[in-house]
C-alpha cells in the first residue's frame, strides 16, 4: 500500500495538483489523469465487497475506518452546535459514531470533519497522506474515489431503501458517455419554492398549480413587483438563488434549461468525442427567461450583493426558491411565520422524457469510498449504515436536514406537516440519475471554465449588460476555447 501511495503522490505532484482547487468543480479535471494512471497498480491488488459478492458482516480483528472531509459533519461538530437563527441546539455527529460503535464494537469511526473553505484541495491532500477510508462529499471528485455500481448491482436491497444516488459522468471511468455511481447520500437536498400567501393575496395573484410554468411564474412576477396595495411597501416578484456566487449561480440556468428540455451536451467518451452547443433555441429562451425574470427582482439579487434567503415576517418577495427547505421551515416556524408560507415545487418541465416533473435540481452531502482504502468492504457498510440507519436519519433531521430515505422522511413530516408534500414530490420525481454537475443541460466539470463563464453571463444577463443571444455565444466560445486546448 505504502509503495501505491508513493506513486500516486509523485504523479499527483508532478502535475502540480497541490496549487490550490475552487468550489467550481472546473479544478476536479486537473486530477483526472495523474491519479487514474497511479491508481492502476493499486486496484490490482485490492479486493473489494462487490467483487466478493458478501457482506463485512461482523469483525473479528481491529479495524479503524478514517473518514475525511467537509458537509454536514464539519458544519455540527462532534457535540453539536447552536443555530443562531432558531436557538435550537442541535446534536453533534457523536449520535451517528456512537450508534455505529454499538453495531460494530470491532470497527472504529474516526472522523475528520473540515469546513467547505478549500475542501477539495483539502481532500486531495489527505488522500495523498494515506489512510483516508470514506470522503465527505467526495463523489465530486470522481478520480479519488471507488465507482459503486457493482457494489449497488450486488446490494439490490439497499438501492430500493434510499431515494438517490451521486452519480457523474467522467472520463476518470474512461468513458464520459456512462453515469457512474461515485457516492451515496446522507443528506438530500432538492431546490423547493417558497411562496408568500400574504403577497399573493394583497396582489389578488392566485397561487400556482402543480403544473404551473415557468411562463407563470413570470407573469406572477411581474403583476406582484411594485407598491403593495396594502401595505404600501415595495414588493418584488421573484428572488434567483445564489446570484451572490459564481460558482453556483449556474443553478438557475440548469433548472430552467432543464423546464425547456433544453439539451446542449451529447456525451462521447471524452469531452473532445462530445459535442456542446449552447446557440440552439433552447438555451436561448432559458438565458431569455432568466433576463425578464431578473426584472422583478430586487436590485441587491441583481447585483448578486447581501442576498437573505431566510424567510421571515419582514420578507418582501413573492416566489423565492432555495434548497434547505426543512431548515428554512424551522426558521420560519421560530419567527412565527411558518404559514405565512406555501413550500411548492420548481415549475413542470415543458417538453422531453421527463414533461409534467418539476424542474431538475437536488443537492446533497454524500459520502465516498476512497480508492486507496485497504478496508472496502467496511467502507460500504457504512455507506449503507450513514444512509439508511433510523439513528442516523434523526440526527440528520435533528440538524434540519432532510435524509436520503422515505422512512427518514418521517421525521420531517411531523415537523412539517402538510409542508413537507414538496419535498416527497421533488425526491420522488427527480429523473433517475441526475446530477447537477454533469448533465445534458449543463456540466461544470468537463468543460473548461464553463461554469465560472456562466457565472459572469448571468450577471450581464440580470444587469441588462448581454442579450441572451449573445450570452450564449459566450458559453459556446467558453467551451470551443477549452476543447482546443486540450487537443
Amino acid at each position: 500500500m505504502k509503495k501505491h501511495l508513493t506513486l500516486l503522490m509523485g504523479a499527483v505532484m508532478a502535475a502540480g495538483l497541490l496549487s490550490g482547487c475552487g468550489s467550481s468543480g472546473d479544478e476536479t479535471k486537473a486530477v483526472e489523469s495523474t491519479v487514474a494512471a497511479a491508481e492502476q497498480s493499486a486496484q490490482a491488488s485490492q479486493t473489494t465487497q462487490a467483487e466478493s459478492g458478501g457482506e463485512a458482516g461482523t469483525s473479528e480483528e481491529e479495524i479503524t475506518l478514517h473518514v475525511y472531509g467537509p458537509g454536514l459533519f464539519a458544519e455540527q461538530g462532534e457535540k453539536g452546535s447552536l443555530d443562531m437563527i432558531t436557538g435550537e441546539e442541535t446534536p453533534g455527529y457523536d449520535v451517528v459514531v456512537n450508534k455505529w460503535n454499538e453495531l460494530h464494537p470491532n470497527v472504529h469511526v474516526e472522523i475528520e470533519a473540515v469546513p467547505w473553505e478549500n475542501w477539495q484541495s483539502s481532500i486531495q491532500t489527505a488522500v495523498l497522506g494515506g489512510g483516508i477510508d470514506l470522503i465527505l462529499h467526495g463523489a465530486s471528485i470522481c478520480d479519488l474515489v471507488e465507482p459503486l455500481d457493482s457494489y449497488l448491482e450486488a446490494d439490490p436491497e439497499f438501492r430500493n431503501q434510499i431515494y438517490a444516488v451521486e452519480q457523474r459522468r467522467t472520463d476518470a471511468v474512461n468513458d464520459l458517455s456512462v453515469s457512474t455511481t461515485t457516492g451515496i447520500q446522507y443528506v438530500v437536498d432538492p431546490m423547493i419554492v417558497y411562496l408568500d400567501k400574504d403577497i399573493f393575496e394583497h396582489y389578488g395573484v392566485e397561487l400556482p398549480g402543480e403544473d404551473w410554468t415557468w411562463g407563470d411564474m413570470l407573469a406572477m412576477a411581474e403583476k406582484m413587483t411594485g407598491t403593495d396595495p396594502v401595505t404600501g411597501k415595495q414588493t418584488y416578484g421573484v428572488q434567483l438563488v445564489d446570484t451572490n456566487s459564481t460558482a453556483n449561480s449556474f443553478f438557475n440556468y440548469q433548472m430552467m434549461a432543464s423546464g425547456f428540455d433544453a439539451k446542449v451536451i451529447t456525451y462521447g467518451k471524452t469531452p473532445l468525442d462530445s459535442k456542446v452547443d449552447f446557440t440552439g433555441d433552447g438555451t436561448v429562451k432559458a438565458l431569455k427567461m432568466l433576463q425578464d425574470l431578473g426584472q422583478y427582482c430586487s436590485s441587491n439579487v441583481r447585483e448578486g450583493v447581501n442576498v437573505d434567503k431566510t424567510l421571515t415576517a419582514e420578507n418582501d418577495t413573492a416566489i423565492r426558491w432555495d434548497q434547505s427547505a426543512y431548515k428554512h421551515y424551522k426558521e420560519a416556524k421560530a419567527a412565527g411565520v411558518e404559514d405565512k408560507f406555501v413550500f411548492w415545487n420548481m415549475p413542470a418541465i415543458e417538453a422531453g422524457e421527463y414533461k409534467g416533473k418539476p424542474s431538475a435540481f437536488m443537492g446533497s452531502n454524500n459520502v465516498a469510498i476512497c480508492k486507496t482504502s485497504e478496508n472496502k468492504e467496511w467502507a460500504w457498510e457504512f455507506l449503507k449504515f450513514i444512509s439508511t440507519d433510523e439513528t442516523v436519519s434523526k440526527w440528520v433531521s435533528d440538524c434540519g436536514r432532510i435524509p436520503n430515505n422515505p422512512s427518514g422522511m418521517e421525521f420531517v413530516k411531523t415537523e412539517m406537516g402538510d409542508k413537507v408534500q414538496a419535498i416527497n414530490r421533488a425526491m420522488e420525481e427527480i429523473p433517475d440519475g441526475f446530477n447537477n454537475s454533469t448533465n445534458d443541460f449543463f456540466n461544470n466539470v468537463s468543460f473548461g471554465p464553463v461554469t465560472s463563464t456562466m457565472g459572469v453571463v448571468i450577471s450581464d444577463l440580470l444587469n441588462q449588460v448581454t442579450t441572451p443571444e449573445e450570452a450564449a455565444k459566450t458559453l459556446q466560445n467558453s467551451v470551443d476555447e477549452y476543447l482546443k486546448s486540450i487537443q
